[in-house]
């Protein structure tokens, strides 16, 4: 297919109006490579790093030409492990022990507050200020009620605040909660990088955690639910029934009579992660449960449609590019009269917060919406 729809929606193209930074032409440059007509070349591949793998154009693409997945082959046919590169992959690594990437995350918080990033090769040295990590805490499993399996992942200790949110709201719920001690990464990252030995190590790990859970596996992140669903669609072997984003789980499983929700006289701007936009195509489920708090207003965030730069780890390889949509992101708060902004993915909150520019808080939705419980 090469009828052009996807090219309004490519955030690259916007920024470059260059057709082999959008998703047609990227298209093209795989086909070359696979049929022999291009040899696989540093320039080839930056072009297929450039792509923040958004989905925006899978969303616009009347055909629906499996771009994510075409994406994830090239990557991994592209990739490479050359000396400057090899600090970037241990830090991939460092994904399969959460506390380690952790600790690793306060290091280069220190660093960048000290200046010590510039001694570092790229893309680390690209690292602007880091916000401070909220406190975690290993929850407990909980007996009684509907049973669900909570899907914590590398990035819950990194957002301790989101964690607790959720606990406290699923318990509120009479929920069963069971949180398996042997699940790791999704795998997310690794694939990102087209490191697939790694991604598909974690990913079987996760599968193997969750094998005999009962209920469906949900989770707070829509990166990581995105990813665990992507391989539950494939037909991974072993993994649970259903994968969903919470927001999602709570719109469809918990009546609005139900929440009692106090009131807050705010205007709420959301954000809609790529990963929750357009890869679960559930991010109507966030609108859903905040419009359940009185007087609130609930607002979308401008330019939903265009990705914050994040990507995982996007703003750590493509730092030019990621700043330029980060930018466009905050200028899109400065603009809109509201309270506060809430995104359902770490990974595009952390993005939205770097720097010393973002003009509102940014949390998650069900920090707001567990803030509101127990007040009425």
């Amino acid at each position: 297919m090469a009828c052009g729809l996807c090219l309004p929606g490519c955030p690259t193209y916007q920024r470059t109006a260059d057709e082999s930074e959008s998703p047609r032409g990227r298209v093209a440059l795989m086909r070359a490579v696979a049929v022999g007509r291009l040899q696989p070349s540093v320039t080839l591949k930056a072009h297929i790093d450039h792509c923040l793998g958004c989905q925006a154009c899978e969303a616009a693409c009347p055909s629906r030409v499996p771009y994510g997945a075409l994406l994830t082959d090239a990557r991994a046919l592209l990739a490479s492990q050359p000396p400057k590169a090899r600090l970037y992959h241990t830090l991939l690594h460092a994904t399969q022990a959460p506390r380690l990437l952790a600790l690793a995350y306060d290091a280069a918080r220190l660093g960048t507050r000290a200046g010590l990033t510039r001694l570092l090769p790229r893309p680390l040295s690209a690292l602007p200020r880091l916000p401070a990590r909220s406190p975690y805490r290993r929850p407990r499993a909980t007996a009684g009620g509907r049973p669900v399996s909570l899907f914590l992942g590398c990035t819950a200790h990194l957002d301790g605040d989101t964690l607790a949110a959720a606990m406290t709201i699923l318990r509120h719920h009479g929920f069963a909660i069971s949180i398996p001690h042997a699940q790791g990464c999704c795998g997310a990252l690794a694939r990102h990088a087209g490191d697939t030995r790694l991604a598909d190590r974690q990913e079987k790990r996760t599968w193997r955690a969750f094998a005999d859970s009962a209920g469906p596996v949900i989770g707070f992140a829509s990166g990581c639910v995105a990813q665990l669903h992507a391989g539950r669609q494939e037909g991974k072997p072993r993994f649970p029934a259903a994968v969903l984003d919470i927001h999602q789980f709570l719109a469809e499983e918990v009546p609005a009579t139900s929440w009692r929700l106090a009131g807050l006289p705010k205007t709420i701007a959301v954000h809609e992660p790529c990963s929750l936009r357009n890869a679960l195509k559930s991010a109507e489920a966030v609108y859903t449960l905040l419009r359940y708090i009185p007087d609130a207003r609930i607002v979308p965030l401008p330019g939903n449609d265009t990705c914050c730069g994040g990507a995982g780890d996007y703003f750590l390889r493509e730092p030019v590019m990621a700043t330029a949509l980060r930018t466009a992101k905050q200028s899109a708060m400065t603009g809109i009269q509201a309270d506060i902004v809430v995104s359902a993915n770490i990974g595009c909150r952390l993005q939205m917060r770097l720097g010393e520019t973002a003009p509102l808080p940014i949390v998650h939705p069900l920090v707001v919406l567990a803030g509101q419980l127990g007040k009425t």
